[in-house]
């Protein structure tokens, strides 16, 4: 049985750094390496991990295709920006259910190379895809005609304007992926898959807000130079 190694302090977009100088047998978390023969057969079927994307993936399309069959095909959602949420949604399921999942489980380099994927591919493809009109469209009118008003109300809208500020949406991102890397909290994730979820989620969570802010709020506006510094 391999020892176990502690992990080094890394954020996620030196994964390039990590693939080039990591050891081959550098752990992200116990347990032996996978053989290239288990490849194929390590997939994940979490149900925690399946079930959303499995809604996601029905809600955009359910509300797109309402949404073109009573507006006309390219309408509100145009087709690319429809192509860009599926594109999104296979990496995304790459990243979580693929054995790359499985890899990362056991390789400090393949569980970098995940996190890679869910913050700088799969989130701006997503954004780009403006999932929020399929979503809404992909529901009941009750429902929403519910979350429209909701949504209108002071106090979310003020909450949702500081946090899609540039400055709130950079520090909310950066704090995620700095802050996991702490050795602590990355020791933390390596004892117990719901401190793992969690991190995913917020890595992702974050990322799509700072994407969000770039290609369709504030950042856009700003520029996208400025956005991005």
């Amino acid at each position: 049985m391999p020892r176990r190694v502690r992990a080094p302090c890394l954020p996620p977009l030196l994964a390039p750094l990590a693939l080039a100088l990591a050891p081959a047998r550098a752990w992200a978390h116990p347990g032996q390496a996978l053989e290239p023969h288990d490849l194929a057969s390590a997939w994940t079927w979490d149900p925690w991990i399946v079930l959303p994307l499995l809604a996601s993936g029905w809600l955009y399309a359910r509300g797109a295709e309402r949404l073109w069959r009573r507006s006309g095909p390219g309408r509100g959602v145009r087709r690319w920006e429809a192509g860009c949420f599926a594109a999104g949604w296979l990496v995304l399921a790459a990243a979580m259910v693929s054995p790359l999942h499985a890899l990362g489980e056991a390789l400090f380099a393949g569980h970098m190379v995940q996190h890679v994927l869910l913050m700088a591919v799969a989130a701006p493809l997503l954004v780009l895809g403006r999932p929020v009109i399929p979503f809404l469209w992909g529901v009941p009118m009750g429902w929403r005609r519910g979350v429209g008003g909701w949504a209108r109300g002071g106090r979310v809208r003020a909450a949702w304007g500081a946090l899609t500020a540039l400055s709130a949406a950079w520090l909310l991102h950066a704090a995620a992926i700095w802050l996991w890397h702490l050795p602590s909290l990355y020791q933390a994730t390596l004892a117990s898959d719901a401190v793992h979820t969690l991190q995913h989620l917020s890595f992702l969570g974050t990322a799509l807000l700072f994407w969000w802010v770039l290609l369709h709020g504030r950042g856009r506006r700003t520029g996208y130079g400025a956005a991005v510094l």
